[in-house]
């Protein structure tokens, strides 16, 4: 827009003639010409600027049916602005939620990994195994109960799945001398 008002401000001629002749009926006439030119080219400027402000204005925001003065352009545009920047504001704590999950989720793999490494191999012992077994029943329960979308979720839900750990341990028949041995271990 303000290229388009430069362009068209440059496009003046400059008014000729001398200084004596400032006071003379063409020197008038050719200022006068000379400002309506301007003012015409200024008005111009400006109605092409509401029209591209009214382009960018999905039509959503505009009213159906009545003509959208300049004074509705810009309400329009003020209104749509601030729908924008909602939006932003509430894709960055989206990013910033996925960016927490992302985390955890990546922290979860790691220590899963590092469980994976002393995995159950047909030479090991029976403990191992049960212990194994148990670790993979814990990850499974984890990955059901544990809200992890955000710090504050993970917060929230891993002290009552711990809470509930405790009931799943006998659901899973893993008799107390097993776990002393595995905690003597």
């Amino acid at each position: 827009l303000e290229g388009k008002f430069m362009s068209s401000i440059s496009s003046l001629e400059a008014p000729g003639g001398s200084r004596d002749s400032k006071n003379s009926p063409d020197s008038t006439d050719r200022k006068k010409a000379t400002h309506l030119r301007c003012e015409r080219q200024r008005r111009e400027a400006i109605n092409i600027g509401y029209q591209e402000l009214k382009e960018l204005i999905p039509p959503s925001f505009s009213p159906v049916g009545c003509k959208t003065t300049n004074a509705a352009i810009l309400f329009q545009a003020a209104d749509y602005l601030n729908q924008l920047k909602k939006e932003e504001e509430n894709l960055n704590e989206t990013i910033s939620q996925l960016t927490a999950q992302v985390s955890a989720l990546e922290l979860i793999a790691k220590q899963y990994e590092n469980m994976a490494v002393n995995s159950c191999v047909s030479n090991r012992s029976s403990i191992q195994c049960q212990m194994q077994t148990f670790l993979d029943s814990c990850f499974a329960s984890f990955r059901r109960q544990v809200n992890v979308s955000s710090l504050q979720s993970v917060i929230e839900t891993l002290l009552p799945w711990v809470e509930i750990l405790d009931y799943d341990v006998s659901l899973l028949k893993i008799s107390r001398d097993t776990l002393n041995a595995v905690y003597k271990y």
